[in-house]
């Protein structure tokens, strides 16, 4: 089946004149990972202008369309395209992609490149025709896709595909034409229906004397130019068929990328679809989100081409690792990293873990990854820690001496244990996000000291004596990691006066749970029981601004 391989952008809206290059690897969704105003949309879009609703050769770009506003930029756009051998109508060349180059001023020139080096543009339309894009975005519901507003709409595509296969049997058509004919001699059988016929076609023109138009009769389910121009398809719940304004938003995109799905299946050996869905979490709550996940990764797998952007870690599975694209903005213009299998075990090589092989890196971290694990590739840089109570307690001291996490995109993540540390660093770090660890220097926890000998040398601080600054009574924080004294509480005990008395109370309160006696205790320090002289915060301070200084 023909299907996209990738896609260069260049000068496009925020993507600028280095440009972008999206791999579409086969049978795994295309996943835009990014925070607000890094440009994912603007990657749907650029896909959407080449395959969707309207001829980009005929497009009116408007000022905003080139990168900073710039009418001077030439915006480019080229899709390389697989398995379209010998489709090209009279030529023997193979098709190797399709460009659209748009200059301010000039015609928009859409054409296609050729393995050989050609370019015809006669053939580009052609082209588009066998690769239909179905843009599915937040703010448009079900009832466009099930309207024949225009040709483009899923409900156009499927009737018209539908007419075609019918009207290749000539006879299949005589005989429709014959059925049709009969069901109206039924109605004009109808005694009142014959009258109203004889007012519109004898007395009414009277009124339309002046008027070269007339009022005639027309049954729109016989239509000759789509036979199928009648299908409607309409929700239904036990039985009884609802109006679509009756399903709320998240109801009608799930339907939305239902349909386009069984478009797909229906012309599965004629053309190819690719979906493109913005922010498919949009209006739907935690366990709806990983049903549509779910789907739209065995659409993929089927051999859909499925691309969307998301906030949601619920449509992130390592499992696809070479569809994840994490967005940034850097210096005003839209970047992207993406990473294969390969890239990733040789990567990991060069940061302590020598055993990783392209062939078993990927089950390695999708056993691994949770939700709560995955936020760290939606965030601008993670803070790794051991536990659930440094996850709960350090954003709480954080905030207390100033630093905003949700301002700097700051997430603290828990990676179930020290060992796990030095593997979520490399997995994050590859992906370009500044990555800063903190662990417990318990050496009766870590034999011989080797998961905090991992750590350092994937961080790359494994220089000679460099350990002897690591004793157990000493709180240490440098530009990379923060390392506690023998563990996260034994510190803070030492460092906070009444820390102690606090964590008893808590105990008494609600109980041995470690997570809520140290989120508790934090609030209580940040709250009624602050007291500036503490050394705690001394130590908490020196964290924030190594944060805010943390680069890739």
């Amino acid at each position: 089946m023909i299907r996209l391989k990738s896609i260069f952008i260049k000068n496009y809206r925020s993507i600028g004149s280095e440009g972008i290059t999206i791999e579409f690897p086969e049978n795994q969704p295309v996943v835009i990972i990014g925070e607000n105003n890094s440009g994912k949309t603007n990657i749907l879009r650029a896909v959407d202008v080449l395959f969707g609703e309207w001829n980009p050769k005929y497009k009116e770009f408007e000022a905003w369309d080139f990168f900073n506003r710039s009418e001077e930029n030439i915006i480019e756009l080229k899709a390389e395209i697989e398995q379209f051998d010998g489709m090209l109508r009279e030529s023997s060349s193979t098709l190797k992609r399709l460009e659209l180059k748009v200059e301010k001023g000039k015609q928009n020139v859409l054409t296609i490149i050729n393995e050989d080096g050609s370019n015809d543009e006669r053939q580009a339309n052609y082209v588009r025709e066998q690769i239909a894009s179905i843009f599915i975005m937040s703010e448009r519901n079900l009832a466009y896709q099930l309207s024949y507003a225009n040709k483009y709409t899923l409900l156009s595509r499927v009737t018209k595909r539908f007419h075609e296969s019918l009207v290749e049997n000539k006879e299949r058509v005589e005989a429709l034409k014959h059925y049709y004919e009969s069901i109206i001699d039924v109605f004009n059988e109808v005694e009142e229906f014959k009258e109203f016929k004889k007012m519109i076609s004898g007395s009414m023109n009277n009124f339309l004397s002046n008027m070269s138009y007339a009022l005639g009769i027309d049954f729109s389910a016989y239509d000759p130019s789509n036979y199928y121009k009648n299908l409607r398809l309409v929700p239904v719940e036990n039985n009884v068929v609802r109006e679509l304004e009756e399903l709320g938003t998240g109801q009608q995109q799930i339907l939305a990328i239902s349909l386009a799905y069984a478009y797909a299946k229906a012309f599965k050996s004629d053309s190819s679809l690719i979906l493109i869905i913005d922010e498919p979490e949009s209006h739907l709550h935690p366990m709806a989100q990983k049903y549509v996940a779910k789907v739209l990764y065995e659409m993929a797998k089927n051999g859909l081409q499925v691309i969307i952007s998301t906030h949601s870690p619920y449509f992130v599975d390592l499992e696809y690792l070479e569809g994840i694209n994490v967005v940034r903005r850097e210096n005003g213009s839209t970047r992207v990293k993406q990473i294969r299998r390969e890239g990733l075990a040789r990567y990991c090589q060069e940061h302590g873990a020598t055993k990783a092989s392209p062939d078993k890196i990927v089950p390695f971290y999708a056993k691994s990854a949770t939700p709560s694990i995955l936020r760290g590739l939606f965030s601008k840089k993670v803070v790794l820690v051991e536990g659930p109570s440094e996850e709960l307690a350090l954003p709480i001291y954080l905030e207390k001496v100033g630093l905003d996490l949700v301002k700097e995109g700051i997430d603290v993540i828990s990676v179930g244990g020290k060992g796990e540390i030095p593997k979520w660093w490399r997995f994050f770090t590859v992906f370009d996000i500044p990555c800063y660890v903190c662990f417990d220097n318990d050496s009766s926890k870590d034999n011989g000291r080797k998961k905090t000998t991992d750590i350092l040398n994937t961080i790359g601080m494994a220089e000679k004596n460099f350990y002897n600054d690591f004793i157990e009574d000493n709180w240490v924080i440098t530009a990379s990691c923060c390392v506690f004294e023998k563990d996260f509480e034994d510190s803070l005990r030492k460092h906070f006066k009444e820390y102690t008395m606090l964590e008893e109370n808590v105990r008494n309160q609600l109980g041995d749970s470690k997570p809520l006696v140290a989120r508790e205790v934090a609030l209580a320090l940040c709250t009624s029981h602050f007291r500036e002289d503490d050394e705690g915060w001394q130590k908490f301070r020196k964290l924030k601004d190594v944060l805010l200084k943390l680069r890739r």
